[in-house]
């Protein structure tokens, strides 16, 4: 079950990748939740929601939407897919240094807890 919920993540988010503002879009990392590089250039960090055909993982998505509120952050969201598959950009600018790296600490967590979620950090 972990495989296969690692390959469609894969599969997913590869497939999103396909319209990456840049060449070289992300890239998987040694942990199957994060990735290196985002689709978009004016984020710092994507928060990517997949689906297997059965919505995304609402409570992940509040999770992150109540995580974005505690910080103050800005942030756009984008439909990539047909049942809620969604693409969180985060430029980061509103926070730095160990804030910062908490803020992504306790994201990555909400990842590795969440079905089909994963973080690319630029």
């Amino acid at each position: 079950m972990k495989i296969l919920k690692m390959l469609s993540a894969a599969l997913i988010f590869g497939a999103a990748t396909l319209h990456a503002q840049n060449n070289e879009g992300p890239k998987p990392t040694s942990d199957p939740t994060i990735y290196k590089g985002v689709t978009d250039n004016a984020c710092a960090l994507e928060v990517n929601f997949g689906s297997y055909s059965a919505g995304i993982d609402g409570p992940a998505m509040e999770k992150v939407q109540a995580l974005i509120a505690k910080y103050k952050l800005s942030s756009t969201s984008k439909n990539v897919g047909r049942e809620g598959e969604t693409r969180i950009c985060l430029p980061l600018t509103e926070i730095k240094g160990s804030k910062r790296k908490r803020f992504i600490k306790e994201l990555k967590s909400i990842a590795k807890a969440g079905e089909l979620v994963s973080l690319s950090i630029r």
